[in-house]
């Protein structure tokens, strides 16, 4: 019976994808009471990042729970916390999507605003936000393509003021895998995001394992989590649940988007047989106009019978 259950472990690890593919098990390691720590080395690598203030004693609102998450429909997970002087921090992980995605952000931003504040309350309550976005998929910004950018209110004449209400990190994981790839160990002890981006994005985390703990001391425990998610039959049943209905989302998202791509063609057929119609028998007016024009009939009778008005019969 051990073995059997020392075998279901090593197939669950096998079953579940990189970790940034999978948003039930993020969700589980950065938003679980008790893993303060581990939400706050990843919020400060991204802050570090950018050379920001780091964050301290994060509280987390709303805990993972399980049965609340097994039926979770999005692809998209919030995990919410405030920090001792009361900024609220969001994590969302996306793992497919496009540019309107960022007004998505705008929204989850803005109506966290709103709710901090009650009706007739001091503007001076509000607190700042800091909102890391996790994507599984890469943007299009027309540039070369950067892995991590934040976004805040600036001066557009001068960068270097700003006011610092909100920001907006945007990270985009497949980005960083030939970052990654190309990375020494003092760069990973260096730059902690790229520990985590190395984490969420390896398809072989026992191969990387013991580098990631040298690296970051903190991924002892988030390989641990790893482990117990991997481990547990009920964590795995409902990852398997999730992992399908995402399948079957993508699957209905290809269906939809081949039959507007098909109607799409059918419409442009359509429209192309009918403008090469019009214009095959406005070719055949003109033939017939220039025809009765060089026979000497007058071009108010041309004009009567083609359909033609007086000044295309004179162009002729």
């Amino acid at each position: 019976m051990k073995i059997k259950r020392n075998i279901n472990r090593e197939i669950n690890k096998l079953r579940l994808k990189h970790a940034v593919g999978d948003d039930l098990f993020v969700r589980f390691l950065l938003g679980k009471n008790g893993n303060e720590k581990v939400l706050e080395d990843m919020v400060n690598a991204a802050l570090s990042d950018f050379n920001f203030e780091e964050v301290k004693d994060l509280e987390i609102i709303d805990p993972y729970n399980l049965s609340e998450n097994i039926d979770l429909k999005e692809s998209i997970i919030d995990i919410k916390a405030k920090t001792k002087d009361n900024k609220t921090v969001i994590i969302e992980i996306q793992l497919c999507g496009n540019m309107d995605f960022l007004k998505r952000i705008f929204y989850y931003i803005s109506k966290n605003i709103v709710n901090e504040l009650k009706e007739g309350e001091d503007y001076k309550q509000l607190s700042g936000i800091i909102s890391i976005n996790l994507l599984n998929f890469n943007l299009d910004f027309g540039d070369e393509g950067k892995p991590h950018r934040c976004f805040k209110l600036i001066d557009t004449k001068n960068h270097n003021v700003d006011l610092d209400f909100i920001q907006m990190h945007v990270i985009e994981a497949k980005r960083f895998i030939e970052i990654i790839e190309k990375s020494t160990l003092d760069e990973l002890k260096k730059n902690k995001l790229l520990t985590w981006m190395k984490f969420f994005t390896t398809k072989n985390l026992k191969s990387i394992e013991k580098e990631l703990k040298e690296a970051n001391p903190i991924m002892t425990k988030v390989i641990e989590e790893y482990k117990r998610f991997t481990s547990d039959d009920k964590l795995m049943r409902a990852y398997d649940a999730r992992d399908a209905f995402l399948v079957g989302q993508k699957i209905m998202l290809d269906r939809e988007r081949k039959e507007g791509i098909k109607e799409g063609m059918e419409k442009g057929i359509k429209r192309g047989i009918k403008k090469g119609k019009l214009e095959g028998i406005k070719d055949e007016k003109y033939s017939i106009a220039k025809s009765m024009k060089k026979d000497g009939a007058d071009i108010n009778l041309i004009s009567k019978y083609t359909g033609l008005s007086i000044e295309e019969i004179n162009k002729l």
